[in-house]
């Protein structure tokens, strides 16, 4: 016969609580050592903000701000379930000293404190280099994308949404209409259930056409500022973009990034754009960290991903005194075309090996041609050299604005004369052109000499250091913080739930590192 172990207690059978909350609590738990920590920072920013001489006491915004950080670490993002952690779990009532505060409390607080929370942010990173594992030599910068709060379908083209526009104010109008019809037959059983009906319908449209309303202004503001409207526009949250996932195919997406102490882990700088263009925040999130943490001069080192490696953040980065460590094309390739004296033909065994890119026509068929990456750039002549070692001086340059930028292209063409009897034209040009062209923008000065320099075995290493720091802080956030999604809408309430979330990984980093005795990085120099 199987025993079974002892019954349970009944549920309302007495029981021998621990006289004190505190005895509730391992001495070795992990709440005991945040609210330590959080409790030897700053909150003079934060109690500036509030008036105690009108209403009742508050709570103390390092009581909330606990709340929310150590609900994150415990996976626990909304507000409503943060309140019920606060009765049900011991861990979560220790922290607060056995107060009840309600979802709404909660969800104010957080709202409202961006600006004070990025005091906080850089007090725990400074903590960690107070106890040395912060130097602050090497960063590392990434951006990943996060869904926004919006139906992956739900969203329309700008026509779409001057439709919908039209066609929802002509229903609107209806249901008013009908609606005050059915409110005249009150006193009847049937008018007052249509009534009803058509209220819930009125009440509906209304909501779509705010909807509709917002998605047309964010048209109208990027319209304004002279920026490319994108193909669709989100009704839900119409500040986001339609952008690739990282898991595949597309929907409305936020583009958060961070900026990441190498040595240490530690996001240092944080921020949230909508497009998918974060290669423009990199030398911005330089200067914050400079600014945040009252640096004379930039960190020596900056690792990046290929995405990162324009020509505008190469120039900045040579101008500040940066060495920039990103991928880019050419970078280590065997090419032909790089040969002693470009002057000089490519050998005829080599030109099968110089770079080509293929066409596809209208017609379907294909044609394949020297790329960019076959003709050599002599920067004292002013000048490219083709595969057959003719010169190609400088004709003429172009300037337009892109997306914010301006771009300036200068154009090197080939005389006609030297490209007629050339056994290679078939293979550089075709159509009506009777010579090759080649363009390059402003930087690419920058560009060759990045390429070169990202050739070497010394580049290679250094940049071997980014994958497990910059990557770390998006696989923690959206694994172990669950944060696969934003819960707020709008840019700067989701910049303002970005922020909370990189505090909680540095907080969490923290919590690691002193838990764990690790020692601070013995650092080498730079070479």
């Amino acid at each position: 016969m199987v025993k079974f172990s002892m019954p349970p207690l009944a549920r309302d059978q007495l029981v021998l609580f621990p006289e004190r909350l505190d005895q509730a609590i391992p001495a070795d738990h992990s709440v005991r050592l945040l609210d330590d920590i959080l409790g030897r920072l700053s909150w003079n920013q934060w109690e500036q903000k509030y008036n105690g001489r009108i209403g009742q006491p508050p709570i103390h915004p390092r009581v909330l701000a606990s709340v929310i950080l150590y609900g994150l670490l415990c996976r626990i993002r909304t507000s409503r379930s943060l309140e019920e952690a606060l009765i049900v779990r011991v861990d979560f009532r220790w922290l607060v000293e056995g107060r009840t505060i309600d979802h709404t409390t909660i969800s104010e607080f957080r709202r409202k404190n961006s600006d004070a929370l990025k005091d906080i942010f850089v007090q725990i990173a400074l903590v960690a280099r107070d106890l040395g594992h912060l130097p602050l030599k090497s960063l590392a910068f990434d951006g990943t994308r996060i869904r926004a709060n919006n139906r992956k379908s739900g969203t329309r083209t700008p026509e779409e949404l001057r439709k919908a526009k039209k066609e929802l104010a002509a229903k609107f109008v209806e249901l008013e209409a009908r609606t005050a019809e059915a409110d005249s037959k009150e006193d009847e059983q049937l008018g007052a259930e249509n009534a009803h009906q058509l209220q819930e319908e009125l009440a509906d449209v209304k909501q779509r056409r705010e909807r509709v309303d917002a998605a047309l202004a964010e048209i109208d503001r990027l319209e304004s500022e002279g920026k490319k409207v994108p193909a669709r526009i989100p009704i839900t949250d119409p500040e986001s973009r339609v952008t690739p996932n990282k898991e595949g195919g597309c929907a409305p997406n936020y583009t958060p990034h961070a900026t990441v102490d190498v040595d240490s882990g530690f996001i240092v700088s944080e921020g949230v754009i909508a497009e998918a263009n974060e290669d423009k925040e990199m030398f911005g999130a330089v200067e914050d960290v400079k600014e945040s943490f009252g640096l004379e001069e930039p960190p020596a080192e900056m690792l990046a991903d290929g995405l990162m490696s324009t020509g505008e953040n190469l120039a900045k980065c040579e101008e500040a005194g940066i060495d920039l460590y990103s991928p880019i094309k050419g970078a280590g390739e065997d090419n032909p075309a790089i040969r002693p004296d470009p002057s000089e033909p490519v050998a005829s065994s080599d030109l099968d090996r110089l770079p080509t890119t293929t066409t596809k026509k209208k017609d379907g068929t294909k044609t394949t041609k020297f790329s960019k990456a076959a003709f050599v750039y002599d920067a004292e002549a002013d000048c490219y050299r083709c595969p057959a070692g003719k010169a190609m001086p400088y004709a003429n340059k172009t300037s337009q604005v892109e997306n914010g930028r301006k771009r300036i292209k200068y154009r090197y063409k080939a005389d006609a004369s030297d490209c007629a009897g050339c056994p290679l034209a078939e293979r550089c040009f075709s159509g009506q052109a009777k010579s090759r062209q080649i363009s390059h923008e402003q930087h690419e000065a920058e560009r060759i000499a990045h390429a070169k320099k990202m050739g070497t075995e010394s580049a290679k290493t250094k940049y071997s250091r980014r994958r497990h720091p910059s990557e770390r802080p998006f696989a923690m956030i959206k694994g172990h913080f669950g944060a696969r999604r934003f819960l707020t809408r709008g840019l700067k309430r989701v910049g303002n739930e970005w922020r909370w979330l990189c505090t909680a990984f540095n907080l969490h980093r923290l919590l690691s590192l002193i838990a764990s005795g690790t020692d601070p990085p013995a650092l080498k120099p730079t070479t």
